[in-house]
């Protein structure tokens, strides 16, 4: 896909909301994460809907921006931006970032196509598609409309074929909503109680790249009512989905290394890395930064991988110690917004990742937000598994 086709498309899902399937089903590449959530009311009745896309490809898309102020779609933006690029050229994530006044009544179930870029893909994927559930109609709790459970994820992770090594994905609900669980793949065990897929030692002859489509959906915890702006009233209960995005990531199982130990081959993180999960906090205009410390005695550390908001800023401080600052605009006031990293070790030509860390950062002047606005899912979250790994 052309440059200046993905920019028409911008402008005409900002301005027609019914091509922004056709803007997705074009992507080169694969959709990493899709979240979208809305923010507080207008005095015009309307609400601002942030659809942030994390696509990933072998290159990097060039900066692009537009903007529109037309009356039929009011004032909106859209962007394409890097959020990080692995050092050998090995990926590339961008961000596709749309703001708008919110389509109001949109619902709808769309899948999504995307491109194998990657070779080798030992569980025969031909194409990375999925699936994007919104409802846009007025809640009854929460008064506005519904958010997306937010989550991201890096396009690689790594792990030794004889290593054992567990992957906690960050997952939480602007809405306080709940999620549904599912049946882990066979290579991968499913922690019910710490959302955490885990990976054990696997037989050299499945050494290679699996393709991973997870698809997060929300459920209310009550009874609601979903509201059209023609007066159409729609009750919601617990066993039905409001939306669905997904995670998508390829994992490479690698040949075996001498020691699986943490800070030997495979870089183990020391403080002040903050814990997997954890939730910080930073008012508008003021830059959070985070302290990424790590090591490994028979690798040398080369570089910080990560997934977040494309304007995190990552720096290299020393050997084996990193910072990534992030300045919230006013725009981002109570918005949390996810980032998950690893730290990426060479020993000759092979590489070593340590294992994924994610936290949350909540943005806001006030209080930080509580448990009743802002759920931190613990339990299962993976609603459906869309492809699981073959039996090895």
């Amino acid at each position: 896909m052309s440059l200046s086709a993905v920019l028409l498309l911008l402008h005409l899902t900002v301005c027609n909301s019914q091509n922004f399937d056709f803007f997705l089903s074009n992507l080169n590449g694969f959709v990493g994460a899709i979240n979208f959530y809305t923010k507080e009311k207008y005095v015009n009745d309307s609400s601002s809907l942030t659809i942030r896309l994390m696509r990933n490809s072998q290159y990097c898309t060039p900066d692009l921006s537009s903007g529109c102020q037309e009356s039929s779609c009011g004032y909106v933006s859209a962007l394409i931006r890097t959020v990080d690029q692995e050092g050998s050229g090995e990926w590339c994530q961008n961000e596709l970032r749309t703001i708008l006044l919110s389509p109001n009544n949109v619902v709808g179930l769309s899948s999504i196509p995307g491109v194998n870029w990657v070779s080798g893909i030992k569980n025969n994927i031909g194409s990375w598609t999925t699936a994007v559930l919104i409802d846009l109609r007025n809640r009854s709790d929460t008064r506005k409309e519904n958010s997306s459970p937010q989550s991201t994820m890096i396009p690689f992770v790594r792990v030794p074929s004889n290593c054992r090594r567990d992957f906690s994905l960050l997952m939480f609900d602007p809405d306080g909503d709940e999620c549904n669980a599912c049946d882990p793949p066979s290579v991968l065990s499913l922690s019910s109680s710490t959302c955490t897929l885990s990976f054990g030692p696997t037989a050299d002859s499945n050494q290679g790249r699996y393709g991973v489509q997870l698809l997060m959906e929300d459920f209310p915890r009550k009874n609601i009512t979903m509201s059209d702006t023609d007066g159409t009233k729609t009750i919601l209960t617990p066993n039905d989905a409001l939306s669905k995005v997904p995670i998508q990531f390829v994992l490479i199982v690698d040949p075996p290394v001498s020691s699986c130990t943490e800070g030997d081959f495979l870089p183990k993180f020391l403080p002040p890395t903050p814990a997997n999960r954890a939730r910080l906090y930073t008012p508008v205009n003021k830059t959070l930064e985070i302290s990424i410390s790590a090591d490994a005695q028979s690798s040398t550390i080369s570089e910080l991988l990560f997934s977040g908001p494309y304007d995190a800023i990552q720096n290299k401080t020393g050997t084996g110690t990193f910072t990534l600052r992030w300045t919230p605009s006013k725009s981002q006031d109570n918005y949390t917004l996810p980032f998950c990293f690893v730290v990426q070790a060479l020993s000759k030509e092979t590489k070593y990742h340590s294992d994924l860390r994610c936290v949350s950062v909540t943005v806001g002047n006030g209080a930080p937000a509580s448990a009743s606005t802002f759920v931190l899912v613990m339990g299962s979250f993976l609603s459906t598994l869309i492809l699981a790994f073959p039996s090895i």
